[in-house]
């Protein structure tokens, strides 16, 4: 958390706490990530109790599926979601399975394409759960503790680019502060 006062106002710069992929794009998401553990709630909302009825449910529905691809948990400080096997037994293994409703690619069909579909959503879901790319927002407050403005969702590339950014986004009658916060950044550099 970054913090500086001016003015008899106090910006603030924090990590923003943003939503699942797989919540934030639900309706536009091709796939359903159908998940099983113990500990972790990660996926898709689902009716399964387990992975056995979902087979079952798979055997009487193959012809509603485009495309699915067993997915596996990697859990050592951070939780690594893929389609690939991590081969470690200790640590990992299948906790589900993803899938492409046939509703979801009328036209697709090409196995290429829908492995691709596959990879880039399981990526971003796989980025999301270990904080990656990381986000953050601000808050002006002023000399009550007020809100004056606060916006987030601000990806972490460079402080610099990152501060420059949310200074173009928030009203330019505070760019004075956001000046004053990119200044002491370059001066601790």
């Amino acid at each position: 958390m970054m913090r500086i006062k001016r003015k008899g106002l106090t910006l603030t710069v924090f990590e923003d706490d943003i939503e699942s992929p797989r919540e934030y794009y639900k309706d536009d998401n091709k796939t359903k990530m159908i998940c099983f553990h113990r500990k972790y709630n990660i996926g898709d909302e689902h009716a399964f109790d387990t992975p056995k009825e979902f087979a079952v449910w798979v055997s009487h529905n193959k012809d509603n599926i485009a495309y699915i691809k067993p997915l596996y948990l990697l859990d050592h400080s951070d939780l690594y979601l893929s389609t690939k096997d991590f081969l470690d037994p200790w640590d990992s293994g299948q906790i589900g399975y993803v899938y492409i409703p046939k509703s979801k690619v009328k036209d697709i069909t090409d196995k290429k394409v829908l492995d691709e579909i596959v990879e880039d959503e399981v990526k971003a879901y796989a980025d999301w759960l270990i904080g990656n790319p990381q986000y953050f927002a601000f808050e002006i407050t002023d000399e009550n503790d007020c809100t004056i403005e606060s916006m987030g969702v601000f990806e972490l590339t460079t402080e610099k680019e990152m501060f420059n950014e949310m200074k173009e986004r928030s009203e330019h009658k505070y760019d004075f502060i956001f000046d004053a916060l990119l200044s002491a950044q370059e001066n601790c550099l």
